[in-house]
């Protein structure tokens, strides 16, 4: 039963053009509301999903913004397949925190660079910190983003599926061109478009695919770590890229 509410629900999200990663999450988090509840969802009034609001909160412990995005799946459902839109305005957001973002300075950048020798690793952080690219952004890169005549890095497919461009700093701009060097053209790995390819081969025996998310997050990890830096740190806690130039 759950298979048909399911299938009517990634009608709707192929309909409106989500991404391939809010559709994985909200059908996720749509899957969890129908067995915990294990009733078809036109049966459910809105205390209902206010309930489930306060078990995400009080049971589950998850965090203000994670329940949220959890309850943004279930608007959806109900605003685009039941058609019950007055949900989507009672159904009140948790407020979260706010936070002072975590700023590294020019200095501690410098040291984040020069902590790691992998120049595969130095090419990524310099794009990811002086660009202010954001982590997907940086995975999907490919080398004829790479615009050293204008110096200007072109973005695909970015936030909200815009296209845009970033600042290609000098230094980056060096750094990618060791790294082509040493490990793309002296390793025969030149035949691939993305710009980062995976260091090990994998099962399919060829470097023809983007770095993964993940993997960009290791690199920061191990960055972080070499550089001594106390601060707790996401890929986007950059200075302006235009410290960079």
């Amino acid at each position: 039963m759950n298979d048909n509410y399911i299938d009517l629900m990634v009608k709707e999200i192929d309909l409106r053009g989500l991404d391939d990663k809010t559709k994985t999450t909200y059908l996720r988090s749509m899957r969890c509301f129908l067995e915990h509840y294990k009733k078809d969802p036109n049966e459910l009034e809105l205390d209902d999903l206010k309930r489930y609001q306060i078990y995400l909160l009080k049971h589950r412990r998850l965090a203000p913004n994670s329940v949220n995005k959890e309850i943004s799946a279930i608007k959806f459902y109900y605003m685009h397949v039941l058609e019950r839109y007055w949900y989507t305005i009672a159904l009140p957001r948790v407020r979260a925190p706010k936070k002072i973002p975590v700023i590294l300075s020019e200095e501690e950048v410098a040291n984040l660079i020069n902590s790691v020798h992998n120049v595969m690793y130095k090419a990524i952080i310099m794009v990811m910190y002086s660009s202010g690219l954001r982590n997907a952004e940086v995975c999907t890169l490919k080398t004829v983003d790479i615009d050293s005549k204008r110096m200007v890095i072109d973005v695909r497919d970015g936030k909200g599926h815009r296209d845009g461009q970033a600042l290609l700093a000098e230094m980056t701009l060096r750094c990618l061109r060791t790294y082509w060097r040493l490990f793309r053209r002296n390793r025969g790995r030149t035949d691939s478009d993305w710009l980062f390819v995976a260091s090990k081969i994998g099962k399919n025996r060829n470097h023809d695919n983007c770095l993964s998310h993940t993997a960009i997050g290791y690199v920061i990890k191990t960055a972080i770590k070499a550089s001594g830096i106390k601060k707790k740190l996401l890929p986007m806690s950059c200075v302006t890229p235009l410290q960079f130039t």
